[in-house]
């Protein structure tokens, strides 16, 4: 069967949040935010505010991402959540879901993608995947999130 890129539906969320937990990112608050925006990317489709898609490999799903439209642009994108579980990093999932997002994008007018993300050092491995993916860190507010947490911004044009 090998990697397979979907688009998430209904019977997704539970699976969803499995993968954000293993993960051992997120805080529990974090999690529920994820999982109200991936509820309202699947209510929404791909025309809805946040267009969510699945990686699943050998009929597993192993990661999920979810963009959307940044309001009052044009072709400005936000990258809001890619997760793989940790099972499964390694294994093309994520750059596939990349590779997957920057096509979906393009294909609305997209020219660019925006990342916010911490800048606590347990996010070191997220920063180098966005880095070898061709994003660009391109600043950074101290303390955004909470003390001793920056918010990172990485942009790529597509």
């Amino acid at each position: 069967m090998g990697l397979v890129i979907r688009q998430l539906g209904k019977s997704d969320c539970g699976v969803v949040r499995e993968i954000l937990v293993a993960s051992a990112a997120f805080s529990e608050e974090e999690v529920c935010v994820a999982m109200e925006i991936v509820a309202e990317g699947i209510e929404g489709g791909l025309d809805g505010p946040y267009p969510a898609f699945g990686a699943e490999i050998d009929g597993r799903l192993c990661g999920y991402a979810c963009v959307g439209q940044t309001p009052l642009t044009v072709s400005t994108w936000h990258l809001y959540w890619i997760c793989v579980h940790p099972e499964f990093q390694g294994r093309g999932a994520g750059r596939a879901l990349q590779s997957e997002l920057e096509r979906f994008i393009r294909s609305r007018g997209g020219k660019r993608i925006v990342i916010e993300t911490s800048g606590r050092g347990s996010y070191s491995r997220t920063w180098r995947f966005y880095e070898a993916g061709g994003f660009r860190n391109c600043g950074r507010i101290p303390d955004y999130y909470r003390p001793s947490d920056d918010c990172l911004f990485y942009y790529k044009e597509i």
